[in-house]
């Protein structure tokens, strides 16, 4: 992840030009979230018009969380090296672009395919928003800056069901794609004209690349044995001893590796910490209680229940 502790956060600023600095960013967040969570509503309605499966259904958003779990320390990392500026923007049109593709899907495969470039925009903005408020505010007023943050995250998350059902009935499914693109339209433009970080140092940094195979391997393989497990193969067979086996093997090198590279893309001593370890805890859980009642319960209201 980006090293942030040797770029001294700028001097005082006043709050308005604190909330100036980081609106570019603020926006994009929405824009993320927003676009993540709008789609829950109305994924029965899209998978049934485009002809999917059950399967591709877990898939739609499974897709997209895998790209941003694999995604989100490379991008962190990528910050050590490049312009944070530029990387912000990337990400958040790579976002943009497959948020409009996925709009056009003709099947689910396509979607699935798109919701990926979709996941790698996110993580991008997930770990590079921290990064930029952490350069831009100072540890004394960051607490206070960052529950802005996290309001306009759980506005997106909140919100999102109910406005994708909205467009849903009134416009259509694919409507859900569109409506975050003006959001993010301005979000570029802010970042243009109101975001000024700090260029890297001009310091040598070394890449993990074999950190980041094992990381990729290990997390969607993963993802591959629980999404499919008891659909696609039986929880007692080869196929799923073998994905547990290589996806374990794969995690356990990650941890082994980065205890030992000069610039670990996760650094291990960071879990020492018992305040940082028991927060990754409660972020864990609180994704599996997010994304399991955003996208199931949405299901089984509307087959199920006739909602």
């Amino acid at each position: 992840m980006a090293d942030t502790s040797t770029t001294a956060p700028e001097p005082t600023r006043s709050a308005r030009e604190v909330f100036t600095a980081i609106s570019g960013l603020i926006v994009g967040m929405f824009v993320a979230v927003l676009s993540g969570t709008v789609v829950s509503t109305s994924l029965p309605v899209i998978i049934a018009d485009l002809g999917g499966t059950q399967s591709q259904y877990t898939w739609v958003i499974t897709a997209s969380l895998l790209a941003t779990a694999v995604s989100t320390p490379i991008w962190g990392k990528l910050a050590d090296l490049v312009d944070r500026k530029i990387l912000v923007q990337i990400s958040l049109i790579l976002f943009t672009v497959g948020t409009v593709i996925a709009g056009f899907s003709t099947d689910t495969n396509m979607l699935i395919a798109v919701r990926v470039l979709q996941g790698i925009g996110v993580g991008g903005l997930m770990s590079l928003v921290m990064i930029a408020v952490a350069l831009i505010i100072s540890p004394r007023e960051r607490g206070k800056y960052m529950g802005v943050v996290g309001g306009i995250m759980a506005l997106g998350t909140i919100g999102g069901p109910l406005l994708g059902g909205f467009l849903t009935d009134t416009w259509g499914w694919r409507s859900n794609f569109f409506v975050g693109v003006p959001f993010a339209i301005i979000a570029l433009v802010l970042l243009q004209f109101t975001l000024h970080l700090p260029k890297p140092e001009k310091a040598k940094v070394s890449i993990d690349y074999f950190g980041i195979v094992l990381l990729a391997v290990g997390v969607s393989t993963l993802l591959i044995w629980v999404s499919m497990g008891g659909s696609q193969f039986e929880w007692d067979s080869s196929t799923s001893w073998t994905l547990a086996i290589i996806a374990g093997l794969a995690i356990a090198a990650f941890i082994a590796v980065e205890f030992f590279v000069k610039e670990p893309i996760v650094p291990m001593s960071l879990f020492r910490n018992r305040t940082f370890t028991l927060s990754v805890i409660a972020s864990i859980a609180i994704g599996v209680a997010m994304f399991a009642t955003s996208v199931f319960l949405a299901q089984y209201f509307q087959l199920a229940r006739g909602a």
